[in-house]
Formats: structure tokens, C-alpha cells, sequence
């Protein structure tokens, strides 16, 4: 039943009507935190833990329309405490794009929101053995699409608190290098996720948007 609805708050954000949350013209500045942590249900002793850190900076183009740019960071770790196939991975990734957000009054003071946005996506990482010694590194660099839902809560005229599911549907590709004992090694990936397809409220974003 929760995915249908989460299908269902998808295609709504595709016919919101005009409201006057914003004003044409006003310029928005705006933050987000997320945090989820996940142990695998398949390997017990694999655990992982993702976080992000993101500010926009957009301009209200219609009452309803907000266009802007985005820029995040997420630092990250994978681990398998399991002795006979122990990893233990760290990684950052940041990201800089433009978002278009659309927004529909729920009631006086709550507004639904759909954003979609396209990003230039970078990632490094470090892998280390049971002694703690660096054992391989990678990067990566490529792009990636997202469609993100979300709540927002009027708090004064200027200041807007804001609960949303990151990257509720999203598509990337990215090009890596791996050097494992002094050795390179090239790839790349192309990956597409849906969190209504597992549970979507394992991750969970808090943020704000602030009209200047």
C-alpha cells in the first residue's frame, strides 16, 4: 500500500495548481540533512552508514516554481566485521547541480513538494584491512538524475522546515579508477534505484528553506 501512494504522490507533483508560498521573483536559500545507517538483511555482519549535507540557493520563477543550484556533500562507510571476509570502506562524495522544485498547499500552513534535479556527482574511497592498513583507493566522477518528495511546514512568512525522502528515484553513471597494490584499474557503472521499492522512510531527510 505504501508504494502505491508513493506512486501516487509522484504523478500529483506533475499537476500541482499556483500557490503563493512564494512570490515570483523571491530568492531562497535553503539546507538539508539526512543520515541513514543499514545492516544487511542477507550478511549480518554487514553494516553501513551514509550521510548529506546539502544547501540550494533558488529563485522563485512563478508562485508555485522554484529553480536553483545545489551542492552536496556525503561522507560514508561500508564494513563487514566478519573475519573471513573483512572490508572496511570509507568514502566522500560531492555533488554541485541545478534542481527545479514545484510546490501544492496541503492546507494553511503544510505545502507538498516535487523536486527533480540533474547533478555532477565526484567519489573517493579507501578500503583497510583488519590491521587498519590501507589496502586500495578509488575515485569516480560522472553524472546523475533524482526525484526527490517531500513536506514543508510554514513557520514564519520567511522561514519554511522541510521533511523529505532523498533520492526517492534516481540514475547515475560513473567512470572509476581503482589502484589496488600499485595496480590501476578502470570501470564504469550505470545504477538505477527506487527507495518506494524497499522502504523509503529508512532515509529520511530534514531541512529548511529560508526567503531572503
Amino acid at each position: 500500500m505504501c508504494k502505491i501512494l508513493l506512486i501516487g504522490v509522484l504523478l500529483l507533483s506533475s499537476s500541482f495548481i499556483a500557490s503563493a508560498q512564494f512570490n515570483k521573483g523571491d530568492v531562497l536559500l535553503g539546507g538539508q540533512l539526512s543520515y541513514n545507517s543499514a545492516q544487511s538483511d542477507y550478511v549480518p555482519s554487514q553494516k553501513s552508514n551514509n550521510g548529506n549535507f546539502t544547501i540550494s540557493f533558488g529563485k522563485a520563477i512563478k508562485e508555485n516554481a522554484v529553480f536553483g543550484i545545489n551542492l552536496s556533500y556525503s561522507p560514508g562507510s561500508q564494513k563487514n566485521t566478519d573475519p573471513n571476509n573483512f572490508y572496511d570502506n570509507t568514502f566522500n562524495s560531492y555533488s554541485a547541480g541545478i534542481f527545479y522544485r514545484l510546490y501544492k498547499p496541503l492546507s494553511k500552513e503544510f505545502y507538498f513538494f516535487g523536486e527533480g534535479g540533474v547533478n555532477y556527482l565526484g567519489l573517493s574511497s579507501d578500503s583497510k584491512n583488519t590491521s587498519g592498513v590501507k589496502i586500495s583507493s578509488a575515485t569516480a566522477n560522472g553524472g546523475g538524475i533524482y526525484i526527490m518528495p517531500g513536506i514543508a511546514y510554514r513557520i514564519s512568512k520567511k522561514f519554511f522546515l522541510e521533511v523529505s525522502i532523498p533520492n526517492l528515484f534516481s540514475v547515475t553513471y560513473l567512470s572509476h579508477k581503482t589502484a589496488v597494490n600499485g595496480i590501476t584499474q578502470t570501470s564504469a557503472t550505470f545504477n538505477a534505484s527506487a527507495s518506494f521499492m524497499s522502504n523509503p522512510l529508512s532515509n529520511i531527510g530534514i531541512g529548511f528553506r529560508l526567503v531572503l
